[in-house]
């Protein structure tokens, strides 16, 4: 009964305003003062003096309807403000707030991952631009706004373009797994990561789906490092970070200390006569103690920290008992006195000034951080395909395409050089059988189509518009420094324009089979025929008109009219793609060489049947064995007989194999179709019938076990082998 009887009351409230309102709106909307009203209350009588009101505004000066608002101010002062009258809950609406943020902490990762870095880590990524930051993320914001976030705190991100999502570890200390964040179906929200960090209590790790980050250290004064503090270094008085300062202050004393031990060693020379010593270590200069370079005092600690982090690195490469070593003569070489100026490339020999230019462009690259690729045994074609793709068409710095290139292959036990090898020998011939990349209503993209010795750059769009003849330019350019194969079979007019592109050479090395349509090829050689049908005929004059060409008439010029239009159906239509692949090959650091020493090209762009293998080429560079101990597989001395006889089989392959047979078996055996000088041929006791060639790639070593009895049991074998080298590394 009590509640009816307060809901009744109300609800009576709620009528009365009602109507007070109703009445308000009507009054103000006819004009009349709320003091008049149809039955005017009497005016009481007063008994006491009435106290002096001020004088009222003259008349003159207040409109109708000010007055009638201020009147209703001084009868419903609660209802009524500013004119208008407030409706409900309204009357007690709270001010604005500000949204609500949380302090989100992030950790940003290098790249694909499934579980946390390691605590040693963290002070390098942070010095990378990476690693753990606590960035402001509203409540409110949705996908973008989060994406550009991230961007903002840390600049690396901007490249991916989103390609990253969140992930969260388990509980525990030490690596522990990391496990997804799914993703709404709008994206992520700020709502979502403020309750997945749990209001900001737990760190949240960004990790990148596809890519590499870059984890070379930072300058100190990149804009990443623009919000903490700054100290002054007490040893060489750079202005550092005040969190990377203890990562710097160690290689700072010891390179401070090297350092210190050569220039007593520069003085007591000094003292012996050298007067050029004696005013380099005047102005502030040292020499690092590792690549003997000279770098200005200040710069000289960051420099020795880098350098001998390398030059560590290098050495464990070099180890044979290491796992994943590389053989000793196809490690790049150690830093050495910088030949950069030297200029001896432009007057040897073509072969030789290509080994000299790349030898200057790799010495240089000695002072980056190696370049990373890893690709996973578990993708697809397709997945693989596309790793290569978003590696090479991140843009670089010239010197970082010449630094050391490290593959890795997860979830395949193969390592070392020989992966790197095998890497760019596939990025080389994808670039001419083709991408398994659906763009253009095609499977497989061709970045390059035609004939044999007569390729040219593919006319899709979306390959041009997609960056990807600056990709193929990158390729080519990366596995020329590296020593790996060559583009070949390009058309000679194509390459004359890319390195040239006078008109008047580049004509006369055109023709037809440099056209790849042959619909098109077939109505230009129309004009190299005297008389026409009326069907061919319509078929030239229609080819004309569509590229804006005068239709021929008896009084032209045919033979000009051919060369016009082969031209424009070869190189005018590929212009673009053209200048792209020139560019990618520029942003390498190969292009003074193509343009300075033009007798180069056939070696840095051979015609296919120059790069063909024959037999006698791979049996010269094969080291045959004897008669010894294998160590690996047994105790017991293998006899002179069964090592010959596998051998003459061996022998026998080689020499009836076809070009395409001896690349297949120079890549299974080395990593790329390149032969080795020395190629090592071992016979191995067997481990069955089923036991099957193997090779040790970055040792450029082929072990054939001794079981086989007949030259046709170890072709099929050998075959087998060739077609595995698709499959990875693991399966040879």
């Amino acid at each position: 009964m009590n509640m009816d009887r307060a809901g009744d009351q109300a609800a009576s409230t709620r009528m009365l305003e009602t109507m007070a309102h109703n009445l308000l709106s009507a009054l103000a909307r006819a004009g009349v003062p709320a003091s008049t009203s149809t039955n005017p209350a009497p005016t009481p009588i007063l008994t006491t003096t009435p106290k002096p009101t001020p004088a009222p505004a003259p008349s003159s000066t207040a409109s109708p309807a000010s007055r009638i608002n201020n009147a209703l101010k001084r009868q419903f002062p609660g209802m009524y403000s500013g004119g208008t009258a407030i409706r409900g809950k309204a009357r007690f609406k709270t001010p604005d707030r500000s949204p609500r943020v949380t302090h989100l902490p992030v950790f940003v990762l290098p790249g694909p991952t499934s579980v946390t870095p390691k605590g040693s880590m963290e002070l390098e990524l942070a010095h990378a631009g990476l690693g753990k930051k606590v960035v402001l993320v509203p409540e409110c914001a949705n996908h973008s706004e989060i994406v550009s976030l991230m961007e903002g705190e840390y600049m690396k991100l901007k490249p991916l373009m989103g390609r990253w999502m969140f992930f969260k570890a388990t509980g525990g200390s030490g690596q522990r797994k990391l496990s997804i964040i799914p993703i709404d179906s709008e994206g992520y929200s700020g709502r979502q990561l403020r309750m997945a960090s749990n209001n900001g209590k737990n760190v949240l790790f960004l990790v990148p789906l596809q890519e590499e980050l870059e984890t070379a250290p930072l300058p100190f004064s990149s804009p990443e490092f623009s919000k903490m503090p700054k100290v002054a270094c007490n040893n060489c008085l750079e202005i550092i970070p005040l969190q990377m300062l203890a990562l710097h202050s160690e290689s700072c004393q010891t390179a401070k200390e090297q350092t210190d031990k050569i220039i007593d060693v520069n003085d007591d020379e000094d003292d012996e006569g050298d007067d050029d010593a004696d005013v380099d270590c005047t102005v502030g200069k040292g020499v690092c103690p590792i690549c003997q370079l000279e770098f200005p005092a200040t710069e000289l600690p960051h420099h020795a920290n880098i350098c001998a982090e390398r030059s560590f690195n290098i050495e464990e490469d070099m180890d044979p008992n290491l796992p994943g070593s590389s053989s000793s003569n196809s490690t790049l070489p150690l830093p050495g006195p910088s030949t950069q100026t030297t200029e001896v490339w432009k007057t040897a020999a073509p072969s030789e000034a290509v080994r000299l230019f790349m030898e200057d462009l790799r010495r240089g690259g000695d002072h980056q951080p190696p370049l990373r690729l890893t690709l996973n045994a578990g993708d697809t074609d397709e997945e693989r395909d596309g790793t290569l793709i978003s590696f090479y068409k991140q843009r670089r710095e010239t010197c970082q395409w010449a630094a050391d290139f490290r593959c890795s292959i997860l979830g395949d036990a193969a390592v070392g050089v020989g992966v790197m090898r095998n890497t760019l020998s596939t990025a080389i011939s994808k670039l001419t059988s083709g991408f398994k990349k659906n763009m253009g209503n095609a499977g497989v993209t061709a970045i390059f189509e035609g004939q044999r010795e007569h390729l040219v750059p593919n006319l899709c769009t979306a390959i041009l518009e997609s960056d990807l003849f600056a990709m193929a330019g990158r390729m080519v350019g990366h596995s020329s420094i590296h020593g790996g194969p060559s583009l070949s079979g390009l058309s000679p007019a194509v390459l004359d324009a890319l390195t040239r592109g006078t008109k008047d050479i580049v004509t006369s090395k055109l023709c037809l089979e440099d056209c790849p349509e042959i619909e098109v090829r077939d109505t230009i050689s129309l004009l190299l025929k005297e008389e026409w049908t009326e069907a061919e005929s319509v078929r030239v004059a229609d080819l004309c008109t569509e590229w804006y060409f005068p239709v021929p008439t008896k009084e032209t010029n045919r033979l000009l009219l051919f060369q016009q239009l082969l031209s424009h159906a070869v190189l005018g239509r590929a212009n673009a793609q053209i200048k792209q692949f020139r560019k990618g090959i520029k942003e390498t650091g190969i292009w003074p060489l193509l343009t300075a020493r033009p007798d180069v090209l056939p070696l840095l762009f051979p015609r296919e049947t120059d790069v063909e293998l024959t037999p006698q080429m791979v049996l010269k560079c094969i080291i045959w064995p004897e008669a010894s101990i294998d160590s690996d597989d047994s105790e017991d001395e293998m006899s002179t007989t069964n090592i010959n006889l596998i051998s003459g089989f061996f022998r026998a392959f080689v020499k009836e194999a076809s070009s395409d047979v001896l690349k297949g078996l120079m890549k299974f055996w080395t990593g790329w179709e390149l032969p080795s000088p020395r190629l090592t041929f071992k016979v191995v006791r067997s481990r069955g019938h089923h036991h099957l060639p193997t090779a040790s790639t970055c040792y450029e070593r082929l072990r054939i076990p001794d079981h086989y009895k007949s030259g046709s049991a170890l072709k099929l074998d050998l075959h087998a082998c060739i077609e595995s080298v698709q499959s990875g590394f693991g399966l040879i």
